[in-house]
């Protein structure tokens, strides 16, 4: 597998949709696995006038599902690319976000933090323009925040991942008070052009309320036993050895590969820890996957020997395949 994915042949490419189908097929067989993540408290009036109205117990919802996944996979694997981040031009990214981002079913219908993982990639993908010898810093963070903003019109927890983005930028040596007063309108001026629209419409005390709503409103919680534990401390020790690897091959990279690596690590320690509160549950998966899928790559292909690193890879894509008929 590893020796399969580990380049940007044009079959490799066309795999991808192939493995996410073997990876959504439990889903695709039972729609209605998808919805104990759905809760209605949670849709904002953007998400209920474009996604909402798809039945969440329907084939239809899991093929949006499916797109919108593979819209991320496509994103985050041209993150790695265009700056250059594994030691050569793959598919490793991509494979590895849909195994992470696949381990529990309860995550993997059509949820609005899909969309949000859209918005939040291009965000940090923006981030990363600051990369560029003329880069304009404020630009960008304007941008990142802009787009973070958005997704939480449909996800409106997504507003937790501002701080994430502040932080981000101060990591890639970025944050000033020109920078933070752009992120700051970047903040305000979404939601200052849709709460005047509520305005104008009169639904503007029903729209802040909802949104308010939403932002701070408990989900379910949802206990695992066994198999659920037993996926989560392997993954859990794959995200750890990645970032270890990371941390330990830190001192190799220029100046600005080390700055990402630091903020590709809080994409997966930032998720990992929201889920501690009662305001998230397993659809943050896909979020924790969209870091691991910037680390696992790298850790796999900086191992000695290459049976290794094909046996790391298979291992992880057929014991998260199986958990996922388990949990």
């Amino acid at each position: 597998m590893y020796r399969l994915f580990n380049n940007n042949s044009l079959l490799t490419f066309a795999l991808l949709p192939l493995v996410l189908l073997i990876y959504r097929i439990r889903l695709i067989s039972n729609p209605t696995l998808g919805l104990a993540a759905n809760d209605p408290d949670l849709y904002t009036p953007l998400w209920n006038m474009t996604f909402g109205h798809i039945p969440s117990s329907s084939i239809t919802s899991v093929a949006v599902a499916l797109v919108l996944t593979f819209i991320a996979v496509l994103i985050v694997n041209n993150i790695m690319a265009s700056y250059k981040l594994s030691r050569n031009t793959t598919f490793l990214p991509a494979v590895v976000f849909i195994i992470l981002s696949s381990g529990f079913v309860v995550g993997q219908g059509l949820h609005p933090v899909l969309v949000f993982v859209n918005f939040f990639a291009i965000a940090i993908h923006r981030l990363f323009e600051m990369s560029r010898p003329d880069s304009k810093p404020y630009r960008y963070c304007f941008e990142a925040v802009i787009y973070i903003t958005v997704g939480s019109l449909f996800w409106t927890k997504g507003l937790w991942f501002v701080p994430f983005i502040i932080v981000a930028a101060g990591m890639l040596r970025a944050l000033s008070l020109r920078t933070f007063s752009c992120m700051l309108w970047g903040l305000l001026a979404p939601i200052m052009i849709v709460g005047s629209l509520a305005y104008v419409t009169d639904n503007l005390q029903e729209w802040a309320s909802g949104y308010e709503q939403t932002l701070m409103v408990p989900v379910a919680f949802y206990r695992t036993w066994l198999y659920g534990k037993t996926y989560l401390f392997v993954s859990g020790s794959v995200l750890v050895l990645s970032i270890l690897s990371a941390i330990r091959n830190m001192g190799s990279l220029s100046i600005w590969q080390s700055r990402i690596t630091r903020v590709t690590i809080w994409m997966i320690l930032y998720p990992a820890l929201l889920i501690i509160l009662p305001h998230f549950s397993f659809e943050m998966q896909v979020l924790v996957a969209m870091g691991g899928a910037m680390t696992v790559p790298l850790w796999i292909q900086r191992q000695r020997n290459q049976r290794m690193s094909e046996l790391t890879l298979s291992l992880l894509a057929a014991f998260t395949l199986l958990m996922q008929w388990n949990i």
